[in-house]
């Protein structure tokens, strides 16, 4: 599925956040996960868990008519489209509107009382990875080569000589990745629970991009809703509102498991809705932000220091050459 330069990379590790963090950037990683499990029992409101499968797999013999019996017994079965299993399920642009693409669509299917089966809802499940300045191609090169040129003591080489892994790849692209991101989720959230719309959204979030998109939100306080969900704390002067049934989940690389593949294990879930993330992105930020700039002259001081680099006179800390005078 992937191409040759990223071949076999799941996630990086740095420190990017003041400590050092996995992220995740490979989003198929998280399909076969509790998150897909846990967000289908949580975006169709089921009493039980229960394990979509890919559309794809109808494909095979014997599997459509084991899955019709499946939803002949038990009511209801679920079905999901992705990227590269079924492709993305979008919304068709218009004047007025932009083409929307899912990553992940959760659909179920009933029974019709009059013979045959029926699409009765779907679900989107969003899923964020990280984006790196720079390239993998280096690092997954020397990897390939390493593990060609010593397969014996592969491990040994590598831990002798770290910097493989680091070759041209650069610190992620936190801005951008929170820029891209937001505007499409505000959408999403805002169609769970619309009408006849999507019966829900989850955007699955590591940890560490969490962590990242802390500054971009003024870092919202959350108050606990129910067992691992929790919410962001109303603003004061903020009007009641109807929940949606939209999340974000938060989850993590469990890098203490012995497991070979580190399993992703879920911090919890927060409740969110549009008009109180656009609240706290377009107005409590802002706020801070110019809060930051009346306290101090410390952005003015910066920009005088760096003009006065090229025109000496509009800083005075800068001291003219010796020996040379200053024209004015």
């Amino acid at each position: 599925m992937k191409r040759q330069n990223s071949a076999g990379v799941c996630s990086i590790s740095s420190n990017s956040n003041g400590s050092r963090q996995d992220w995740l950037v490979c989003p198929y990683r998280v399909i076969n996960s509790d998150i897909v499990r846990d967000g289908c029992r949580r975006i169709f409101a089921l009493d039980h868990d229960v394990v979509p499968v890919p559309v794809t797999l109808l494909k095979k013999p014997g599997e459509l008519d084991r899955f019709k019996a499946q939803v002949l017994a038990n009511g209801t079965g679920y079905l999901f489209f992705q990227d590269k299993l079924g492709g993305e399920i979008s919304v068709i642009g218009t004047s007025r509107s932009p083409e929307l693409a899912f990553d992940v669509t959760l659909v179920e299917v009933r029974p019709k009382a009059e013979g045959g089966f029926e699409v009765s809802r779907f679900g989107i499940l969003e899923i964020q990875t990280m984006d790196f300045h720079g390239t993998y191609k280096h690092a997954v090169s020397n990897l390939r080569d390493g593990l060609r040129l010593h397969p014996e003591n592969f491990v040994k080489i590598l831990r002798e000589n770290g910097n493989w892994l680091s070759d041209h790849v650069e610190g992620p692209n936190i801005a951008n990745v929170f820029k891209r991101t937001f505007y499409q989720v505000m959408l999403k959230f805002k169609l769970s629970g619309e009408g006849s719309v999507a019966a829900g959204t989850i955007l699955a979030l590591p940890k560490s991009v969490w962590d990242s998109w802390q500054p971009f939100l003024g870092a919202p306080e959350l108050e606990l809703e129910s067992p691992r969900v929790m919410r962001f704390k109303a603003p004061k002067s903020a009007a009641a509102e109807a929940p949606l049934n939209a999340f974000i989940c938060v989850f993590d690389l469990d890098a203490s498991d012995t497991a070979p593949i580190s399993p992703l294990r879920i911090e919890h879930f927060v409740r969110v809705s549009p008009a109180r993330l656009a609240h706290y992105a377009f107005s409590e930020v802002p706020e801070n932000i110019l809060q930051a700039i009346q306290s101090s002259g410390s952005l003015l001081a910066r920009i005088k220091a760096r003009l006065g680099v090229h025109w000496p006179e509009m800083d005075p800390s800068q001291k003219p050459a010796r020996g040379r005078k200053l024209k004015t």
